[in-house]
């Protein structure tokens, strides 16, 4: 699925809802051919201003696929369906 975005988790340390679903993405995202990139909410101000209290954040495309208390294999479905609409034909935007 080269050229497509990169799945985006937005954690910071000590962040246990992080730890929890960092596995089942990686796991996820490694299965179905996605990229799965981690940055830290503190290492940016917007991004802390914007997300901090969310944490943790998936986004693709700049869009929030899950946020807080989330399931790994529901926000990865989510993805998964964007990626088919658009294989389609769909415009569905991520």
């Amino acid at each position: 699925m080269s050229g497509e975005p990169s799945l985006i988790l937005l954690t910071r340390p000590g962040c246990h809802l992080c730890d929890g679903v960092r596995g089942p993405l990686a796991m996820l995202a490694a299965l179905h051919g996605l990229r799965l990139d981690e940055m830290s909410v503190e290492s940016d101000t917007h991004r802390e201003e914007t997300f901090g209290q969310r944490i943790p954040v998936l986004l693709w495309g700049g869009v929030v696929m899950g946020e807080g208390r989330f399931s790994a294999e529901i926000a990865i479905g989510r993805v998964l369906a964007l990626l088919a609409d658009e294989r389609f034909g769909n415009s569905a935007e991520p």
